[in-house]
């Protein structure tokens, strides 16, 4: 293509909008009339139309009405329960029907763009409060244009129907399928402030059978219990009356730092405050093994993907 002819073809494009935008401010005020048009020649009913559109029949028939006067000729024949298009109204909803769809194709891409930079995420309340929440800045600082919106539950969440697009969750292999990845293993040990008032030495599996414990009741699995503790370590277990009982992880784990007594916790969650000396470890016991943390990926968008491998990143650091 010479220059000549470009330049040509760029005359004629300016030329064509500038004569385009006048007729479209010039007709703004019966848009609305269009998509009107477009319900009831594609549903072939004014009532159902109106149904559609949120408004009274007889708005519809006024809207038609109008937009056929603007033309200057019928779209529709009215019958006495039913409406049919003519033939000028049958090339009209051929020609502008297809356009109105693309319109509101294009306007629905465009909104999803935005969204790719606003990320829903869902971990439990555990999770949320004593490993994520505390790092989530420095993700906001390394990303400051991608929002996070973070949704707390423990209970298992319908991933469609509440728009999630990162979900952590953790549960038992059994219920992990090919679409979970494995995010971080939970080890639990025995974790106490150096404000509690230890009554032994707090060395060896034993001396916890004489502490003030503080026990995990109602929905949790018996593995995060002290009686699956100390049979894994060949002791009888002692009453659970001697200690206290919470009914949630974060108030047991409140307990613990509180120096209220010797909590069973450990790996990820509590890693924060054994590095900032908040709460203490018994050295010479092994941790014990639970399930893993799973992530799952709902949305790949450009934001999810780096908020994932942020996630794992911050993972493999407390891991190194």
């Amino acid at each position: 293509m010479t220059l000549a002819t470009s330049v040509k073809l760029l005359i004629c494009y300016h030329a064509v909008n500038l004569s385009v935008m006048p007729k479209l401010r010039r007709d703004l005020h019966i848009y609305k009339n269009l998509v009107t048009f477009e319900a009831a020649s594609r549903t072939g009913n004014f009532t159902r139309a109106a149904e559609e559109l949120g408004l009274s029949r007889v708005a519809v028939s006024r809207q038609i009405a109008e937009l056929e006067m603007n033309l200057g000729q019928r779209l529709f024949l009215r019958g006495h329960r039913k409406v049919s298009l003519t033939a000028a109204g049958s090339s009209f909803a051929e020609a502008l029907n297809p356009a109105l769809h693309a319109i509101a194709d294009l306007l629905e891409r465009q909104r999803v763009s935005p969204r790719g930079s606003r990320v829903t995420v869902t971990v439990t309340s555990a999770f949320a409060t004593y490993w994520l929440m505390p790092r989530l800045a420095g993700f906001g600082a390394d990303h400051p244009d991608i929002e996070i919106n973070l949704i707390v539950s423990d209970r298992y969440l319908d991933i469609s129907s509440e728009g999630l697009d990162i979900i952590v969750r953790y549960m038992p292999a059994t219920m992990a399928d090919e679409s979970w990845t494995p995010l971080v293993r939970e080890t639990i040990f025995p974790v106490f402030s150096p404000n509690y008032a230890a009554r032994t030495a707090l060395a060896q599996p034993e001396d916890l059978l004489r502490e003030r414990l503080l026990h995990l009741s109602g929905r949790y699995r018996a593995e995060a219990r002290w009686p699956h503790w100390f049979r894994q370590h060949d002791l009888q277990p002692p009453e659970e009356r001697s200690g206290i009982q919470v009914n949630t992880y974060p108030h047991m784990l409140q307990a613990a730092l509180g120096g209220q007594g010797v909590a069973l916790a450990g790996h990820p969650l509590v890693d924060g405050f054994l590095k900032d000396g908040t709460l203490l470890r018994m050295k010479a016991i092994n941790a014990i093994e639970r399930e893993y943390y799973y992530l799952r990926v709902a949305t790949m968008s450009e934001s999810s993907r780096l908020f994932c491998d942020w996630l794992v990143d911050e993972v493999q650091k407390d891991d190194a």
